[in-house]
């Protein structure tokens, strides 16, 4: 009897284990849009019965002391900064899969600071984005981004540089630029400012546009009137004045913050400007992901807790 034959098929069926464990592994925690993820190959197999909702949907997403908006609208899908770098964007890219995202239309944004675009090399190595709307970008913030960069080249998304009146089309959503000033010294006033239309409901998005930035786009005249205004820089009191809130009266305010944040937001002076014109605020840090779904041409709010 050849006692090498049950020597060579024992160590063939090792072989064959470790591939398997090491393929198992490479799913598991790989994150890469070329490698299929679990939930890839189980609707290759089982067919796939999940698909993403055709619902006209304003999400602010909890991604703690930080931004990140996802708007979808007849399977296109839009997503607005990406929150911070605290988790490598993991936590944002849970949320989005849970939320049946697995690719991305167009990402727009706001402005570099770490708590609206740490996130995104994660989102963007991970996802398909067809299309990319970015600020300027100066040259002290290009030593900054190596990450980002990087992911953006090689996502392969078309690229365009935020222009006041630059519009995206996702589903029956119409995202419009009304102000980029992009001259300011303090990033934040540097932010995109957006407004974004369904059904005749508008969704006001300032990023973190301070005080002299709602000045400015108050004297030229923009016309700021909205359904929902998100609380520009997380509720701080240097943005959020009371003219600048009168002006776009809203019916709801979403403020967008961690519970535990060191700054104290929102602050009292910014839920109070809110309160004063009759809006109802959502906060992210007590309500989790918000959700405003357009339907029969009303807004129906809805919250994860």
């Amino acid at each position: 009897m050849d006692s090498k034959k049950p020597n060579y098929i024992f160590r063939l069926l090792i072989i064959c284990v470790t591939c398997l464990a090491l393929l198992m592994m490479l799913i598991t925690f790989a994150d890469n849009r070329y490698i299929p993820t679990w939930t890839d190959i189980g609707r290759a197999v089982f067919g796939d019965e999940t698909k993403a909702s055709d619902e006209d949907t304003v999400r602010f997403i909890d991604v703690g002391q930080g931004d990140s908006i996802l708007i979808s609208s007849n399977g296109y899908n839009a997503l607005i900064d990406f929150g911070d770098e605290s988790d490598h964007g993991s936590e944002l890219l849970d949320a989005l899969r849970s939320y049946k995202i697995e690719r991305l239309d167009c990402i727009i944004l706001s402005h570099y600071d770490m708590d609206h675009v740490g996130g995104a090399p994660k989102i963007l190595k991970t996802l398909d984005v067809e299309y990319a709307l970015l600020p300027e970008l100066s040259d002290k913030e290009a030593n900054d981004f190596d990450d980002f960069q990087y992911a953006l080249e090689n996502s392969g998304a078309e690229v365009s540089i935020a222009r006041v009146g630059t519009l995206v089309n996702i589903g029956d959503f119409d995202i419009t630029v009304i102000g980029h000033y992009a001259d300011e010294s303090d990033s934040n006033d540097r932010s995109v400012v957006l407004m974004a239309e369904c059904g005749g409901k508008k969704f006001l998005l300032t990023g973190d546009a301070g005080a002299d930035i709602e000045n400015r786009l108050m004297e030229e005249g923009i016309n700021l009137d909205c359904d929902v205004y998100k609380a520009a820089h997380h509720g701080s009191r240097n943005s959020n004045t009371l003219d600048f809130i009168k002006a776009a009266s809203p019916e709801y305010g979403v403020i967008s913050c961690s519970s535990s944040n060191q700054y104290g937001h929102p602050h009292t002076e910014v839920l109070t400007n809110l309160e004063t014109v009759g809006a109802k605020i959502y906060r992210t840090d007590r309500s989790g992901d918000i959700t405003f779904k357009i339907e029969s041409g009303e807004i129906i709010p809805s919250t994860e807790y």
